[in-house]
């Protein structure tokens, strides 16, 4: 599911507590605002339209978020309004390196999940499938979609977290941990010049971003970083170094506790 919140805003007049009622309610705020960013962070779109987050499903996803950008701006559009959208399988085979039986089955994986808004303030809970509709014609090599507004500004969403990448490098990518590292590091590479553009994960911490279950950072380093470092060297703008930390403390040798990623930009001549 995919949790959009509004934060309540209380105001208290006049009221006296305690000192230890105080700090319990402020605990206990605490508390909720963790609890309710967890499910935000832990429900995202990204997680829902990729079903087993393959880089196909993503691609599949980028273009269509083409498709709905030629329809102008959906901002003043209501939510529950659909959209149709049609292309040519064709150009589709041809924008994103996809067979046509990769493509078909990522509309229908999509069409098969669902979506949960939630907004605190009018108390209401929605449910739509991110495409309620599609219809292909195979004489004519034609795609037909009917996508809700709402989801259809999720998708653009998606596609403006690839905004650093040349679209034609984007489809050239192959490893779905490429494909999820590379809207963080365009995040970090956003962070002021006063701030490290950096960011650390322990073990579980990694394991979460990159959906693995992974023992040890050795692992971690065969199986995800180093591909991933190559694959983005090799066609993105953006890449990255690393580094693994460790604990000194304890007698015998050193324990690694946690990876530190900086983001670096990749030589002009590349691209």
């Amino acid at each position: 599911m995919y949790y959009t919140h509004y934060n309540k805003i209380l105001l208290t007049k006049g009221v006296k507590m305690l000192p230890s009622e105080a700090r319990k309610l402020r605990k206990q705020k605490l508390a909720n605002q963790k609890t309710k960013v967890h499910k935000k962070i832990s429900n995202t779109f990204i997680e829902n339209a990729i079903k087993d987050n393959t880089t196909n499903a993503l691609k599949t996803i980028y273009y269509l978020a083409s498709a709905i950008e030629t329809i102008g701006d959906l901002k003043d559009l209501e939510d529950d309004k659909l959209l149709t959208i049609k292309f040519d399988t064709r150009e589709m085979l041809k924008y994103t390196e996809l067979s046509l039986p990769a493509i078909k089955k990522n509309i229908k994986a999509m069409q098969k999940t669902s979506i949960t808004f939630y907004d605190e303030v009018e108390d209401t809970e929605v449910g739509v499938s991110l495409v309620p509709y599609y219809k292909f014609t195979y004489g004519k090599n034609k795609v037909e979609v009917k996508l809700f507004v709402q989801v259809a500004k999720l998708i653009i969403d998606v596609k403006r977290n690839y905004s650093m990448i040349d679209t034609k490098q984007l489809m050239k990518m192959r490893s779905k941990h490429t494909l999820k590292l590379l809207p963080l590091l365009q995040r970090i590479s956003q962070y002021s010049d006063d701030v490290s553009k950096r960011k650390t994960f322990d073990l579980d911490g990694v394991n979460e971003f990159f959906g693995t279950k992974y023992k040890r950072f050795t692992d971690i380093e065969r199986a995800i970083l180093k591909p991933v470092k190559e694959e983005l060297d090799a066609h993105s703008k953006l890449s990255f170094i690393y580094e693994t930390n460790y604990d000194y403390f304890d007698a015998g040798r050193p324990k690694a506790i946690s990876i530190t990623i900086d983001v670096v930009e990749n030589a002009p001549r590349l691209f």
